[in-house]
């Protein structure tokens, strides 16, 4: 097919002859989606990123290993998401983002070792090195490395050895072994020739430049560096490039030779200066051409939003007049079998015990359809019910707004009155969030609500809340607190989890006398490793156990009376949002009394990725609270 042989192309080509490889990786992509092929068209984006990479594009890069990426999971490819992982770390690289480029070697040596594919494992072992090396860790770069070599001696894989030893060369050098870096580099070398790649002949010249000048043979040494930056040329590495200039700037320096040295140090910066400005002229075009997207994508987005209120409506329209039918037909069948009945009786009365019989099954039929009936009812009213509820929480924000403006008005606070514009506009904008919410729970009741997860920070969701409600606890005089570790990630229905915090933290506020507290915490399931517990704990009356019960009943929701105003009236409809959204996701919703009185209702939700960031001189995860009085 072509589109695999165009990939083929770009990849022998990519280190070798770099426009070409990347005009065929384009092509390739062009006739991949005009095929309908996303097996070649995602193997296609990643084989752009890695000529992005090289060419020291590395935002444009990124991009195109996420497409790969993304297309790669939804075609269960996990060899090729290795491959798209370890182009994503290359362009972290690039960005000297050692730490963040280490995480995705490691996610890609995980598929590896879960596929039991030595080759793999040796590739991403190199590159780990490569990255520790970086990072002037190197003990662990000098592990990993000696073990990739041995698995590539035992593949008999000449290109792995060749990078191995490239690495081991460069560790060797910083660990102050120059005999060693020597030795190594030259074998890197030997086997760089006899792959042809010229690619890797730069970059081992290049370092063997500096092992040969540490070791005062300054005339080896510029001949390297001169090697190296012909082999950078010949591929079109600015990157190699730069690193050449360099090497041939100190090593004229070395020998005295200052003006070619200059002139070297010269052409350096000048490389450096231009790849920095077409980087900030790709990154602007492509902030302006996200924003332009984004535009069009909201635009869209509420232009559907309408459709589809629009359509619901005339759904309804369209059931009522089908019950309208099916209630008006079944009063008709009644009273013609009602006739056909009083007929038969006349005539015999076994045909009568038949009729008696036909009759129980149509009243049956019609019992069942009066509880359907029921059914829908319920369901309405309890809609009704669920939107006067979930709005409650920025009514109340807006009713703390005009209290703060009286109490500043009294008070003369000139200052405050300020700030007060900004709580209005972030109170409404928290209620029109909470209206498309409201949307979704509709839908959700006729069973066309799709749970749609995503990696979310723990941490940005409680301060998400936190900002919404702490309008309404300092007006009620009421500490709202949350806290959740930066590392922490969840696996969830943005949306959904929304929705589950505003209940739980406005049903707390509910009953959560003055000068309590309110606690948001999100922690690890201590029973379930892939489980996250996120819950609400306030400083209110409580529950005994029997209510507890009934308030945790799926049929039989009820709110606890609360101290602090009065008792609180409600449907417990919030809870049941909550339940339905948590079992959504395949977890649970629980209640039990709080540490210092009051009561804790949490979720469990799933865990996504590396969960916590110990702290090792304590061995506890180390958390950030914020607060508002």
């Amino acid at each position: 097919m072509r589109v695999v042989l165009l990939d083929e192309l770009c990849w022998n080509l990519s280190h070798s002859d770099l426009p070409r490889a990347r005009r065929y990786a384009e092509q390739g992509i062009a006739l991949a989606r005009k095929l309908h092929y996303l097996r070649g068209e995602a193997r296609c984006h990643n084989d752009l990123g890695t000529c992005m990479t090289l060419a020291g594009s590395a935002d444009e890069a990124l991009k195109q290993h996420l497409a790969a990426l993304r297309m790669f999971r939804s075609l269960g490819m996990k060899k090729a998401m290795g491959y798209a992982y370890n182009g994503m770390a290359k362009c972290h690289i690039l960005h000297s983002h050692f730490a963040t480029a280490a995480r995705f070697y490691n996610m890609g040596l995980l598929l590896a070792e879960q596929r039991h594919d030595s080759a793999d494992q040796a590739l991403f072992l190199t590159n780990l090195a490569d990255v520790a090396w970086q990072q002037d860790s190197l003990k662990q770069a000098n592990q990993y490395i000696r073990r990739a070599l041995l698995l590539f001696a035992i593949l008999d894989n000449l290109p792995g050895q060749a990078n191995s030893l490239f690495t081991l060369g460069k560790v060797q050098a910083r660990q102050q072994q120059p005999d060693s870096a020597r030795t190594s580099l030259l074998e890197a070398v030997m086997l760089y020739r006899v792959l042809g790649d010229e690619y890797g002949l730069s970059g081992a010249y290049t370092h063997l430049s500096v092992v040969l000048r540490a070791q005062q043979q300054l005339q080896p040494a510029l001949d390297a560096a001169t090697l190296g930056m012909r082999y950078a040329r010949q591929v079109g590495s600015p990157e190699r490039q730069q690193n050449s200039y360099q090497q041939l700037a100190e090593s004229h320096a070395a020998l005295g030779q200052y003006q070619q040295a200059y002139r070297m140090q010269q052409r350096f910066q000048h490389l450096r200066d231009s790849l920095v400005t077409e980087v900030n002229t790709r990154a602007m075009a492509t902030l302006q051409s996200r924003y332009n997207t984004h535009e069009q994508e909201d635009n869209i987005r509420l232009l559907t939003q309408r459709q589809k209120v629009t359509q619901l409506r005339v759904e309804r329209d369209e059931d009522r007049i089908q019950l309208l039918g099916v209630i008006v037909g079944g009063l008709l069948l009644l009273v013609v079998v009602g006739s056909l009945l009083y007929g038969q009786l006349l005539r015999s009365r076994q045909e009568l015990a038949a009729q008696h019989q036909l009759v129980a099954a149509k009243n049956t039929a019609l019992e069942d359809a009066a509880h359907e009936l029921r059914q829908l009812a319920d369901s309405k009213a309890r809609l009704y019910a669920i939107i006067a509820h979930d709005l409650r929480g920025p009514v109340m924000a807006f009713t703390g707004v005009t209290e703060l403006i009286s109490f500043y008005q009294r008070t003369n606070d000139q200052e405050g009155l300020r700030h007060l514009p900004e709580l209005v506009r972030e109170s409404a904008q928290s209620l029109n969030g909470l209206l498309d919410n409201l949307l979704n729970w509709a839908v959700s009741q006729t069973g066309e609500l799709s749970c749609h997860p995503e990696h979310l920070h723990a941490r940005e969701l409680l301060s998400e809340c936190y900002e919404l409600f702490q309008t309404s606890a300092h007006s009620n005089q009421v500490q709202l607190q949350y806290d959740a570790d930066p590392h922490l990630v969840l696996y969830a229905d943005q949306n959904m989890v929304r929705t589950i915090l505003r209940n739980l933290v406005s049903n707390a506020l509910k009953f959560t006398p003055t000068g309590g507290t309110i606690r948001l915490q999100a922690t690890p399931d201590t029973t379930d490793p892939t489980q996250v517990c996120v819950s609400v704990t306030d400083t209110g009356p409580g529950m005994p156990i029997s209510q507890l019960k009934q308030v945790l009943h799926p049929r039989q929701p009820q709110l606890r009376a609360s101290n602090s105003g009065g008792p609180a009236q409600g449907t417990g409809l919030g809870l049941q949002l909550c339940r339905t959204f948590a079992e959504c996701h395949g977890g649970t919703l629980g209640m039990s009394a709080g540490p210092e009185g009051g009561a804790m209702v949490w979720v469990t939700l799933p865990v996504a990725g590396n969960i916590l960031k110990v702290d090792p001189t304590q061995g506890q995860p180390s958390f950030q609270t914020h607060t508002a009085a």
